[in-house]
């Protein structure tokens, strides 16, 4: 968990495959945890109900010495951290050293108070917590697979084709149900554009049936000082209405 600076977030949900997110892996004492900006409310919540949960950590990009691939899955439980100071006291350290983007809103105290809304957050933490080990992903033909069978079954698993339908899928688990596959690219080492997809289907006999495809599996372009002013300020108003709706701002 110190080592890796990239994870997918995966949960069960009712009526549809797993929900799946991109995230920075914390640790809230020994417990693993993901810290969500206001912004994202809605999906934090999802996540919160879910009856499993897993923090995969299956991507080398962005880790340190001593980074093994895992999946951590767990109980998740949702400490809604409307002032910040739970994460600014435990968390914040973290996140500046693994998410560079995160230095030009929170790296000093001025800019702390300039953006005060970065700071108050969503934690979600695992209880309970089984790890298992997983394959590495090293290219765009990996992915995060996760298959809910009434369990939910969590692992990397690498794409035959992409365009197919069915998707051949090489190292699948031999379950079916509802499916979710997770990738990312990411810009390194500045982390500053950060693409995450997901291809959804039924999974059975390893391949991956009615496929719903990804809008796009490219990394983002690199965005202009007007974009980068837009996306700031877009955040800025997403987190303020949040905190505002729980009472919190």
């Amino acid at each position: 968990m110190r080592a890796a600076g990239l994870a997918e977030l995966v949960w069960r949900r009712a009526g549809g495959p797993p929900g799946a997110l991109g995230v920075v892996p914390l640790l809230l004492g020994e417990r693993p945890a993901v810290a969500l900006p206001w912004a994202q409310a809605a999906t934090a919540r999802s996540a919160a109900r879910a009856d499993a949960v897993a923090l995969v950590l299956s991507d080398p990009r962005l880790t340190g010495p001593g980074w093994e691939p895992l999946v951590l899955s767990g109980r998740p439980t949702l400490v809604e951290d409307g002032d910040g100071a739970l994460f600014t006291g435990e968390l914040l350290a973290q996140e500046l050293r693994k998410h560079p983007p995160s230095r030009a809103l929170a790296d000093s105290a001025m800019l702390r108070r300039e953006h005060w809304w970065f700071l108050p957050r969503l934690v979600l933490v695992l209880d309970d917590v089984r790890v298992t080990p997983t394959r590495r992903r090293d290219g765009p033909a990996d992915v995060v697979l996760a298959v809910d069978d009434g369990g939910l079954h969590v692992g990397t698993a690498r794409v035959g084709e992409w365009g197919a339908d069915p998707l051949v899928l090489e190292g699948a688990p031999d379950v079916s149900g509802p499916a979710t596959l997770v990738g990312q690219e990411v810009s390194v080492p500045d982390a500053e554009r950060w693409t995450v997809h997901e291809t959804t289907g039924w999974l059975a006999g390893g391949r991956l049936f009615d496929v719903v495809p990804a809008a796009t599996r490219e990394l983002e372009p690199t965005p202009g000082l007007l974009a980068r002013v837009r996306r700031q300020r877009a955040l800025h108003r997403a987190c303020v209405a949040e905190l505002r709706a729980a009472g919190r701002a």
